[in-house]
């Protein structure tokens, strides 16, 4: 009697076709995966753009970029109940401390919770990191993929630095020249290059090299240190921010050891993302878009400055 069965042969055959057919599906899905991710990114900088929107009918001004003195708080706290976080920002007190470190109420409220808007499906980040450069974030509270835009410090056409920059010991700059600002509130009156040309937000949740440096050295949450404006000639030396940056460099950047963005304190901390080739921004006007990592930074600096009254070419 002869027996039915398959040959060593076929049996191989049979294993590569399927390892090709692998092969070839798997790139498309992890392509499509990452498509629905970047979408949802797209999604959670339109509901900021609707908050921010929300908040300024309601007070005809945007928040407060970043709130000194130190142990205060950035925009992210004062868009809450526009975002379906009323009742956490209900039980937060806008008085007490921010401060990840701290043992305040605020951080009894805020530990180990992650408020999903704020973070980019595509990051491989953790959202509460404790590990080095995160040690001061001992409670732990969340360190956010999204950070406010307080303009740029080199001008957009010259790229000299602007005299309205307030150097920090760190060797980086604070500006007010953007929409979200240390110690200030902007309106859409401010914003006199328009809205659709005016960043607001943008993404800061990939690595810079191979380090990670989201700016939230004592938690997303919390202000900055000083209480003048962001280009304030006050006598502190040791400024430090949460929540907003100024632009000096081009969106993921490689260099973990540029001046001004080496620390995720300092006032230049870079955009970036683990989207491939550039990172979402949103516009005043609420619309997000996804602006190449190779953008010619002068056109990133006008995208940044509110009023400097250049065109912006397209992007």
């Amino acid at each position: 009697m002869r027996r039915r069965g398959f040959t060593l042969i076929e049996l191989l055959v049979v294993i590569a076709i399927i390892a090709i057919l692998i092969a070839l599906l798997l790139p498309a899905v992890q392509q499509a995966r990452e498509a629905a991710r970047r979408t949802q990114c797209k999604n959670h900088l339109k509901q900021m753009g609707l908050a921010l929107h929300n908040y300024h009918d309601v007070f005809n001004k945007f928040p407060i970029g970043s709130l000194g003195v130190s142990t205060r708080l950035n925009w992210r706290v004062g868009i809450l109940p526009y975002l379906d976080q009323a009742p956490l920002f209900n039980k937060l007190n806008m008085s007490e401390s921010f401060w990840s470190g701290s043992l305040g109420a605020n951080n009894a409220i805020l530990q180990g919770l992650v408020i999903n808007v704020y973070q980019c499906p595509s990051s491989a980040l953790p959202a509460l990191p404790t590990a080095a450069p995160y040690t001061s974030n001992s409670s732990p509270v969340q360190i956010h993929n999204y950070i406010g835009v307080m303009g740029a410090i080199h001008d957009p056409a010259t790229a000299a630095l602007l005299p309205a920059a307030r150097s920090t010991n760190y060797g980086g700059y604070f500006i007010d020249n953007g929409m979200l600002v240390a110690n200030a509130s902007m309106n859409m009156r401010d914003c006199t290059d328009g809205s659709s040309n005016t960043m607001m937000i943008a993404e800061q949740s990939g690595m810079v090299g191979t380090s990670d440096i989201r700016n939230g050295y004592y938690g997303g949450w919390l202000g900055v240190n000083f209480t003048g404006p962001g280009n304030s000639t006050n006598t502190i030396t040791d400024l430090w921010c949460h929540g907003i940056t100024a632009v000096w460099y081009n969106s993921n950047t490689n260099s973990a050891s540029a001046t001004g963005a080496r620390y995720i304190y300092d006032a230049n901390t870079i955009f970036t993302s683990f989207h491939e080739g550039g990172v979402h921004i949103l516009l005043g006007d609420g619309t997000v878009r996804f602006i190449s990592e190779n953008l010619d930074i002068g056109v990133l600096r006008r995208l940044a400055i509110r009023d400097d009254g250049q065109v912006v070419s397209e992007f």
